[in-house]
This record gives structure tokens, C-alpha cells and sequence, in this order.
């Protein structure tokens, strides 16, 4: 009967069962914050990618024409723009598409992220990530 009423040793799993959840709640947070840094990240790798493309009008026509309603967008300079952009990035990144449609350029991105702890939940040991965006580029015309 002493030794069931003896309590030494409970403390020890108690501070055990506490360690792990603040290394669960750490874990948690962290790789939370990382897919939030990493979507964050491709979402401005697209939308930097879709004003270079609403921006790739033909310059000489521009010129000659000012900016006239005859200026449009051609679909192949839009995407070479866009590819030339997602190029020189430093991101690991794939263009999903690229759309044009009046005149406003929707590019969607897919970029993969490794978690620092979750990453061994997936076989591969990351999430991929897809994100959309568009722009358009307005011109003044003076009158």
C-alpha cells in the first residue's frame, strides 16, 4: 500500500508529456510560418511575372502611334515576357500558364515548399504550391 500512495516520479512524466507538446506547438508554428513565407513569396513571383507581361507591347509602335486603342497585347510576346522573367528569377518555380484575355495577363505559378517538420508526413518531403495573378497595363491617352 506505501508504495502505490508514493508519488515520486510523476513530475518527471508530467515535465516529459509537456517538453513534447511545446516541441509539437514549435513544430506547428514553424512550418506554418514557412508555407505562409513561401505562398507569400510565389504569389509576388507571379505577380511580378503578370505585370511583365501586361508591359510587353510593341515599344516601336507605341512610339509612332502614342498611346492609341490600336496598341494591344500579343499573346507570344506576353508569354515570352513571362518566361523570360520566371527565367531570370533566382525561385524555383514552374509556369502553370500564362492567359491573355482584354487585355489583362493571369499567370499561374507552381513552386514547391519543404517544411522543416512536416516535410516527412509527404513522401516526397514537400507541398506544391499553385498561385494566380493579373495585370493589366492602362495607357493615358491625351486628348
Amino acid at each position: 500500500m506505501k508504495r502505490l500512495r508514493n508519488d515520486q516520479g510523476s513530475v518527471l512524466i508530467l515535465s516529459l508529456g509537456l517538453i513534447v507538446v511545446c516541441v509539437l506547438a514549435v513544430g506547428v508554428v514553424v512550418d506554418a510560418s514557412a508555407l505562409f513565407l513561401a505562398r507569400r513569396s510565389l504569389q509576388a513571383q507571379a505577380d511580378s511575372a503578370a505585370l511583365a507581361g501586361a508591359q510587353a507591347i510593341d515599344v516601336e509602335a507605341y512610339y509612332q502611334q502614342g498611346a492609341a486603342s490600336g496598341i494591344r497585347l500579343e499573346p507570344t510576346r506576353v508569354r515570352s515576357a513571362v518566361e523570360r522573367f520566371i527565367r531570370r528569377s533566382s525561385a524555383d518555380v514552374r509556369l502553370r500558364s500564362v492567359a491573355l484575355a482584354d487585355d489583362i495577363v493571369v499567370v499561374r505559378l507552381q513552386g514547391l515548399v519543404r517544411p522543416p517538420f512536416s516535410g516527412w508526413l509527404t513522401p516526397s518531403g514537400s507541398y506544391d504550391l499553385e498561385v494566380e495573378a493579373g495585370a493589366t497595363l492602362s495607357y493615358r491617352v491625351a486628348g
